[in-house]
C-alpha cells in the first residue's frame, strides 16, 4: 500500500508537527497562563494527599529537562495512551518516548517550560478531588486513567488544553520515530520525498470562526 493509500498516513503526519514550536500565543490561546495562579493553588492544596509510591522511583538516566513529577506523569501516560501490546504495533518499550519528550521540554522557551510544568502539576494532582478515589492520575489504574483523560477531553478550556498538550506530546514522541510506520504501512512524510520547507504553524482562527 502507498502511502497515499494509508489511512494512518494523514493522522502520524499531524501528529509528527514538531512541539519545539509551541509559542506564547498558543499558550494564551489555551488559557494556560491564564490559570497559573489557579494551578498553583489547587497544586498546593493537595499537599498532604499528593504523595505517591511512584515518588520513590528514580528518574532514568539521560533524563534532563523533565522534574521527577512530570517524568512520572509521562510515564503513566504512555503507558494508557499507547497500550501496545498484543497489536501490530511498535511496541512502546522499542520507542524512546520519554527520551523524546524530554528532549522536546528542552526546546520550550523558559516562560512556557514553566508554565507548562504548573498545569502538569494540576493534571496529576487534580484526581485526587475529581471522583477518582482520592489518588493522583500517576495510581491510577489503566481505566480510571482513560476515563480522567475522557473527562478533561470534555471539560473547560484549560482541562481541554492540558489534556491536549498531554497527548500531543506523546503520541508526537512515538510517531517521530522511523520504526513505527512500517506496522501503519506509512512510508515517511510527503514533505521529505517531495523537498518541501515548513512553514511553520497555521494561524490560529479568530474566535468567531472557531
Amino acid at each position: 500500500m502507498s502511502s497515499s493509500e494509508s489511512p494512518a498516513r494523514t493522522e502520524a503526519v499531524r501528529q509528527a508537527a514538531p512541539l519545539s514550536r509551541l509559542t506564547r500565543r498558543r499558550f494564551l490561546r489555551y488559557g494556560l497562563i491564564g490559570s497559573a495562579a489557579l494551578a498553583a493553588a489547587a497544586a498546593g492544596s493537595f499537599a498532604i494527599l499528593r504523595r505517591s509510591p511512584v515518588d520513590a522511583i528514580p528518574v532514568a538516566e539521560g533524563i534532563r529537562n523533565l522534574g521527577a513529577g512530570e517524568y512520572h506523569l509521562f510515564r503513566r501516560a504512555i503507558e494508557v495512551l499507547l497500550p501496545t501490546a498484543g497489536t501490530a504495533l511498535t511496541p512502546v518499550e522499542e520507542v524512546p518516548v520519554l527520551a523524546n519528550i524530554d528532549h522536546m521540554m528542552g526546546l520550550l522557551p523558559a516562560h512556557v517550560r514553566q508554565e507548562l510544568g504548573t498545569g502538569l502539576a494540576l493534571f496529576d494532582n487534580a484526581a485526587v478531588v475529581s471522583g477518582f478515589h482520592g489518588r493522583r492520575f500517576v495510581d491510577l489504574d489503566d481505566q480510571a486513567a482513560v476515563d480522567y483523560f475522557d473527562a478533561w477531553s470534555r471539560g473547560h478550556s484549560i482541562q481541554r488544553a492540558l489534556n491536549t498538550v498531554i497527548k500531543q506530546f506523546v503520541y508526537t514522541a512515538y510517531w517521530r520515530e522511523p520504526e513505527t510506520w512500517p506496522p501503519v504501512e506509512f512510508d515517511g512524510p510527503v514533505s521529505d520525498d517531495w523537498g518541501l520547507d515548513y512553514l511553520g504553524n497555521a494561524p490560529l482562527p479568530r474566535e468567531d470562526q472557531a
